[in-house]
């Protein structure tokens, strides 16, 4: 009787373990506090990285100041099969604060919102602001520790944030865009990583080996007819 209570208390804990560590899933509109986690807390989060983008951003402030750096845009293949999306702001001039990453185009696919304390950077986000079924849209909120460079040129770039889901495939579908701290200072809306439902560039790439076919089989008729 002992063995099997201790199997039954075993599988408790073990049940509330899972659950704690998905406490930050997205399932309805609202903000959802995040604290960090690491690869050791969530071993599901180690994986193959399967893209690496970086891409530039420059726009102005409401008092006239160009905020510019760049959003390095990562895939990660998780060990459980499923697609990882992260992101990091790096400044690299501007004196005003950037206090918002916004992210479309994850509609669809389950959500869990975090960052990560073991890797690069120091301004982390303290709270993802979900938009709800049916938006697609995240917002991961630097209130607290915002990202920026000073009067000084002293950089604060942020941490790697990002979105596990439960996607299989991938594109380029997405869009993200900045927010700084001056009211209605906002960025021009760039491209980054999404999930797909389906595998969009082997279709792609099954259509152009289909048009290569098609192309070989009308050279070959053309030969038959001059014979």
């Amino acid at each position: 009787m002992n063995i099997k209570l201790n199997k039954a208390i075993c599988a408790a804990s073990l049940l509330l373990s899972s659950t704690s560590a998905w406490s930050v899933s997205l399932t309805t509109a609202g903000d959802y506090a995040i604290n960090g986690t690491t690869s050791a807390a969530r071993p599901e989060l180690a994986g193959t990285v399967l893209e690496d983008q970086i891409s530039n951003y420059s726009f102005t402030g409401n008092a006239g100041q160009i905020l510019e750096g760049t959003i390095q845009n990562r895939v990660v293949r998780s060990i459980d099969g499923t697609l990882d999306f992260y992101w990091r702001i790096n400044p690299t001039g501007g004196n005003d604060d950037i206090t918002a990453f916004r992210v479309i185009g994850f509609d669809g696919f389950a959500l869990d919102a975090d960052w990560r304390i073991d890797g690069l950077g120091s301004a982390s986000p303290d709270v993802a602001r979900y938009f709800g079924p049916g938006s697609g849209a995240v917002n991961f909120l630097f209130d607290t520790d915002p990202v920026g460079v000073d009067a000084s040129g002293a950089m604060d770039d942020s941490v790697f944030f990002f979105l596990d889901t439960d996607a299989l495939y991938y594109d380029q579908s997405g869009q993200f865009d900045l927010l700084c701290a001056d009211s209605g200072c906002i960025s021009s809306i760039y491209s980054t990583f999404a999930p797909s439902a389906v595998p969009i560039p082997a279709a792609a790439w099954l259509f152009g080996s289909g048009l290569i076919g098609l192309a070989g089989i009308a050279r070959r008729k053309d030969r038959q007819k001059k014979k």
